[in-house]
């Protein structure tokens, strides 16, 4: 019986010792040509390291455009793949977002288009399955032009903030949103979607997320405001604090 023992336990190591070198292997292959990035946590809460990975597949030979896009965990020798869309250079976040004490999977993902902006996915893969915890809307907003080449931005529960666009006079003036400083009519801004969301230690609340949009004028190449704000994860995503920030004109010709 010794001798059997000695022998299930010489297979045993040596088990284990293949799986570290194939989990070592896949470190190797981290983010190739843009197309695959993985990291290994423990994100099903069952105390074992899972390998988690983003993979993409180009539009064509030499393209940067992944025209499939996957995310994968791998754990217990079983697999969960969820589907992404389709976008440029994924970039994979994992911490524990819903203060559950197991760690959850951010993933974003650059859009098709000269915007920069994201899309962005949030799951928990607790006990091995896989739940969409989505991820914070855009800041509730109104924004729009004031007479006197003035802009106006009110985030809800906060103070109207009022910013000066009198740099950009001329363009807007040709344009026909301004005649001699009056609106021609109530002109409202353009709001994005996040162009960055990314972790942030929320003071007392543990980790949330930093989200960055911005606010255009005439058109997607006149951004003027900047709107930063932090979100906390409770029951559903919180809206901790934001702010807005000018952005300077380019030279108006």
């Amino acid at each position: 019986m010794k001798m059997l023992d000695l022998l299930k336990y010489t297979v045993l190591v040596i088990s284990l010792f293949l799986s570290y070198q194939a989990v070592e292997a896949h470190d190797k292959n981290f983010q190739v040509d843009g197309t695959y990035i993985s990291t290994k946590r423990d994100v099903t809460g069952d105390k074992k390291i899972d390998i988690i990975q983003v993979q993409g597949l180009p539009y064509e030979e030499g393209s940067k455009f992944l025209k499939k896009i996957e995310l994968s965990v791998e754990s217990n020798r079983s697999t969960i793949s969820v589907p992404l869309e389709a976008g440029y250079n994924p970039d994979l976040k994992v911490t524990d977002l819903n203060n559950d004490g197991i760690k959850d999977v951010l993933v974003t993902v650059l859009m098709e288009g000269k915007d920069r902006l994201i899309s962005s996915y949030a799951f928990t893969f607790k006990d091995g399955k896989v739940k969409e915890l989505e991820v914070p809307p855009s800041v509730p907003v109104m924004a729009q032009f004031l007479d006197g080449y003035k802009a106006e931005i009110i985030i809800e529960g906060q103070k109207p903030v009022v910013i000066d666009v009198i740099s950009r006079k001329q363009t807007y003036e040709a344009l026909g949103i301004y005649r001699n400083g009056k609106l021609n009519e109530p002109t409202e801004l353009l709001v994005d979607p996040y162009s960055s969301l990314d972790l942030k230690t929320v003071l007392g609340k543990g980790k949330g997320l930093i989200g960055i949009q911005h606010v255009k004028g005439s058109d997607e190449s006149d951004p003027i405001l900047e709107i930063k704000s932090v979100w906390n994860y409770n029951n559903g995503w919180q809206l901790v604090k934001a702010q807005v920030k000018p952005v300077k004109a380019k030279n108006n010709k």
